[in-house]
């Protein structure tokens, strides 16, 4: 069987479980959106990698060692870069709209993702092949922009017909106001935030892709080379995991809502990050694997796939979950044409990837 089909496939799968990390945060009672993101995180990038390590990657640690610290230091700091990315995710959000903001820091993450690891190998790719690729991206970033304007311009029929009249304010995933929509410079700020979260997201698949000497010490050592990623994202978690414990831990200090762990309804918003953190580190895993199966190309082919697979699948549930139900019929026909050039960039990529030997 062709290695692309179970490579796309798990890419689809990581895509899938990657729009599940969001659903907790939007369903929480108690927690503000820093409590969920600091419990859900520590199982997505410390308890559940650790746990699992245990029987799949027994000898990560040899493998961590083998590759020296000053390649560990590299791994750690994208790592945080990701972490960073993570945070100003949720400030850019709530700064700019969901819509716009998700397109801005999905477009940046594409390019800067999936062009970078690209670039590492990039006298070993055919040029025709590169030539594919480089269209499939853009193609891809088009795609992004255009399901982003379907979502202003939903969002704009919104704001006329008053509050409360759509969708898009229980959208919004941080439950609280970080940032005011109110002047030009406001959404300046807000914008700067968005390319600061897109520029800085990055670095998960950066990290990933530059720890692949990780991966070979771990097949050195015995481990299935499907399941040597694993070994890859453990550093890449730990530098992810610091930056989410200041920032997030930060700001409960300040306003105080570190108390929001004890009380009534404390343990369901505890179960439903731990959901959160479960959803993200299976969509790490698939990606993964997936990365694993699609070939030399994983890091870029294959980001950009899940990228937009991402896209669709969370258009998909929004029209599932009824966000789409009022929107008026120039969005929807934006979104539908969005979605129709993610899915040209998928067989792009796809094809751009076959050209690869090896």
């Amino acid at each position: 069987m062709n290695p692309l089909i179970p490579g796309i496939g798990l890419i689809f799968f990581s895509a899938l479980c990657n729009a599940g990390v969001g659903v907790p945060l939007r369903i929480r009672r108690r927690y503000q959106w820093e409590n969920m993101w600091l419990v859900g995180h520590a199982f997505a990038m410390l308890i559940l990698p650790l746990a699992v390590a245990k029987f799949l990657v027994p000898d990560w640690p040899a493998a961590v060692r083998a590759v020296g610290p000053g390649t560990i230091a590299i791994i750690i700091a994208f790592g945080f870069m990701w972490g960073i990315g993570c945070v100003t995710f949720a400030i850019g959000i709530d700064a700019i709209g969901l819509s716009l903001g998700y397109a801005i820091i999905m477009g940046i993450i594409t390019a800067v993702g999936a062009l970078i690891p690209m670039a590492r190998r990039w006298s070993g790719i055919p040029t025709n092949a590169s030539i594919v690729i480089l269209i499939g991206i853009a193609v891809c970033i088009a795609g992004v922009a255009l399901c982003g304007k379907a979502g202003m311009i939903r969002e704009k029929a919104v704001d006329q017909k008053g509050p409360g009249s759509g969708a898009s304010a229980s959208a919004a995933p941080t439950g609280s106001s970080l940032l005011k929509k109110t002047a030009a410079g406001a959404f300046a700020i807000g914008l700067a935030w968005c390319v600061l979260s897109g520029v800085t997201s990055a670095g998960n698949n950066l990290g990933f892709d530059f720890a692949d000497r990780v991966a070979t010490e771990a097949v050195k050592l015995g481990t299935a080379p499907v399941y040597a990623s694993l070994a890859r994202f453990i550093a890449v978690y730990w530098g992810g995991y610091l930056a989410v414990l200041i920032f997030c831990g930060g700001r409960m200090l300040k306003t105080g809502s570190w108390r929001n762990y004890a009380g009534a309804g404390a343990g369901r918003d505890g179960a439903l990050s731990f959901a959160m953190g479960a959803f993200h580190f299976t969509s790490q895993m698939a990606y993964g694997a997936g990365a694993y199966y699609v070939g030399r190309l994983g890091t870029t082919v294959g980001f950009a796939v899940m990228i937009s697979a991402s896209i669709i699948i969370a258009s998909l549930l929004g029209f599932v979950t009824g966000e789409w139900k009022t929107a008026v019929r120039t969005s929807v026909r934006m979104l539908y044409l969005g979605l129709m050039v993610l899915m040209v960039a998928v067989l792009i990529l796809a094809y751009g990837n076959s050209l690869v030997s090896g």
